[in-house]
């Protein structure tokens, strides 16, 4: 497959079970200027004895990373930004609410592009402003079990 282009990239949210991505989110999140998945990483225990001459290491357990995401700030309900927020708030629901994830690069909805499902927690909230500029915001998500990447073909 050629290259993606990012042009009609969407990130959809719904709820999970368990916080393990469930069914197909169709919430959109609006206004999104740019998104990241960082982190994914396998940790490595070293199993070296004394009688090795160099190091040894078994794999251990996956860590699924971060979804970061950048916006122009909405606080209009279309924007759906705000249900992502109030998650990290566990003071109106008296827990914070992980989400089903799905980031549809480039054209994924025309069949040309590539999905990412996975689920997880709002862990990190900013809003930023400055002269003649926009308010923007950012958020963390906390990735939480598998991160399954497909190509849409």
């Amino acid at each position: 497959m050629p290259a993606i282009a990012s042009w009609g990239t969407t990130l959809k949210y719904g709820s999970a079970n368990n916080c393990v991505y469930t069914g197909t989110p169709a919430t959109s999140v609006g206004n999104v200027t740019s998104l990241n998945v960082d982190g994914i990483s396998l940790t490595t225990i070293d199993v070296t004895t004394l009688t090795d001459r160099f190091r040894k290491f078994v794999a251990g357990l996956v860590d699924s990373g971060t979804l970061s995401l950048e916006v122009n700030l909405d606080t209009d309900s279309g924007s759906n930004q705000m249900t992502l927020i109030d998650d990290l708030d566990a003071s109106t629901t008296g827990a914070a609410t992980c989400r089903s994830f799905l980031l549809e690069f480039g054209e994924a909805t025309n069949n040309k592009g590539t999905t990412i499902q996975c689920a997880g927690y709002v862990t990190q909230f900013s809003i930023r402003g400055s002269v003649d500029a926009v308010v923007t915001a950012s958020m963390t998500i906390k990735l939480n079990g598998s991160v399954q990447i497909a190509d849409v073909v």
